[in-house]
């Protein structure tokens, strides 16, 4: 019985030994049966970063930059050896793309490249996305004139704006030199709210830039940076007044002229003029426009320039008018010339210089305007004929000089001369100027 024990166990765990012989040959059997019919395996690895390397590149000597780029990250689907299997992961593999032989800006579209980084073969590669696409750009820097933009700000009624500045006027910006080349002008923005403004304005600070190109398109402002980032902006309050031009016609033209008997057309006929200034306050009195009545003839039309009729006035013109025009309207008058004696030219102001004066002009001729009716019946007898010497120094004129008449017409007070006639003045030694300066005379020409 106990031999027959004995060899119940020796016999079982011949069994079992037999046993894990076999599974361990079927095992190794399989694994050389699927060796042999299934060689390598499919896998799939996924958040690979790709390198974006652009030092020593051709792209790097043309001073590009990447600003973006559609992807940074592939998912690859390869085979491989059941051996390599589990040694082939993330860390293993490097994905890039190549900047070589790229020289100029804009958007790119690279092959994505993927290796393995331990020698295991990767067949049957597939790379998910297979390309990207890169901008690259080249940075400049450029100074550029920097305007105001309020848009949520208004003035009161009777109010408006006046020149609204930045403070610097100028920034300097940094980008990619297209969108730099692109920008036709730059604006200083600010979003802030206001009460309708009554006076000056000033310290509000922009929130942000706009860049506008020639068409007027914004400009996505992306990748530009400015210094400095924000600006002042200084609001001038004027107040406004449209006021209507008048022509004044100077009374030392002919102090009898009635200049009421003119009739103009001016256009416009009005000008809107404003001020900031506390010193000036704005009326409806008109703007005067000064014509020396002797320069008014048939036919008279004339442009007189906004800029000289506002000198000195310390307002500004803001109706964009840079000319006024006068044309005289004369239906109904009618022109006539005639001949003056220089007899009956008087002398006013004479000069006490030892000298005498007189008019060597025997006749003149001068040119009348007026009404149809009256000009007609006009006689030399009619008119007041001068030469005003106050004022003049003539000690210095010459023995015989021309001298401007000044001639009006003493029964009507709607004729005048137009152009300005002169006559000849001749100038001699008083006769007791000339005995005292005889003797010297003659000791001098000795």
């Amino acid at each position: 019985m106990k031999n027959t024990r004995k060899r119940n166990i020796y016999e079982a765990k011949s069994n079992a030994t037999l046993l894990l012989i076999a599974i361990i040959c079927a095992i190794a059997a399989w694994f050389i049966v699927a060796m042999t019919l299934y060689p390598s395996e499919s896998k799939v690895i996924v958040d690979i970063p790709i390198k974006f390397d652009i030092a020593g590149t051709s792209a790097a000597e043309n001073g590009l930059s990447i600003t973006s780029k559609s992807a940074e990250k592939v998912t690859i689907n390869f085979d491989c050896s059941r051996t390599d299997y589990n040694r082939i992961n993330a860390e293993d593999i490097n994905a890039h793309v190549d900047f070589e032989n790229i020289t100029t800006e804009g958007s790119k579209t690279l092959t994505v490249k993927v290796e393995s980084l331990n020698g295991a073969e990767l067949s049957n590669l597939k790379v998910y996305p297979s390309t990207v696409e890169v901008e690259l750009y080249k940075f400049e820097i450029k100074t550029v004139n920097v305007k105001p933009k309020v848009n949520n700000i208004t003035v009161a009624e009777g109010k408006i704006f006046g020149d609204i500045k930045c403070q610097p006027e100028e920034i300097t910006l940094t980008g990619p030199s297209v969108k730099l080349a692109s920008i036709a002008e730059c604006y200083a923005v600010s979003d802030k709210s206001l009460p309708p403004l009554e006076t000056n304005y000033s310290g509000l600070i922009s929130d942000r830039y706009e860049f506008v190109d020639a068409d007027g398109n914004v400009i996505n402002s992306d990748l530009i940076t400015a210094d400095p980032s924000a600006v002042n902006i200084s609001i001038p309050v004027l107040t406004q007044k449209t006021v209507p031009f008048k022509v004044v016609i100077p009374s030392t033209s002919d102090p009898n002229f009635d200049s009421d008997s003119l009739d103009f057309t001016i256009t416009p006929a009005e000008l809107t003029i404003a001020s900031g200034s506390s010193d000036v306050t704005l009326t409806d009195e008109p703007l005067q426009i000064k014509i020396a009545l002797n320069t008014i003839d048939i036919g008279f039309s004339k442009n007189y320039s906004v800029e000289n009729i506002l000198s000195g006035k310390n307002v500004e013109n803001i109706s964009g008018i840079e000319t006024v025009n006068v044309t005289l309207n004369d239906d109904g008058l009618a022109s006539r010339e005639i001949t003056l004696s220089g007899a009956n030219v008087d002398l006013r102001h004479v000069p006490s210089d030892g000298y005498k004066y007189s008019i060597v002009t025997e006749k003149f001729n001068v040119k009348l305007i007026g009404p149809a009716d009256v000009i007609n019946e006009i006689t030399a007898a009619d008119l007041d004929a001068e030469v005003n010497f106050f004022g003049e120094d003539t000690s210095k004129n010459p023995d015989l000089f021309s001298y401007n008449v000044m001639v009006s017409c003493k029964s009507h007070n709607n004729v005048w001369c137009v152009d300005t006639p002169s006559v000849n003045i001749g100038k001699t030694p008083k006769e007791n100027t000339a005995r005292q300066s005889a003797p010297s005379s003659s000791v001098s020409s000795g």
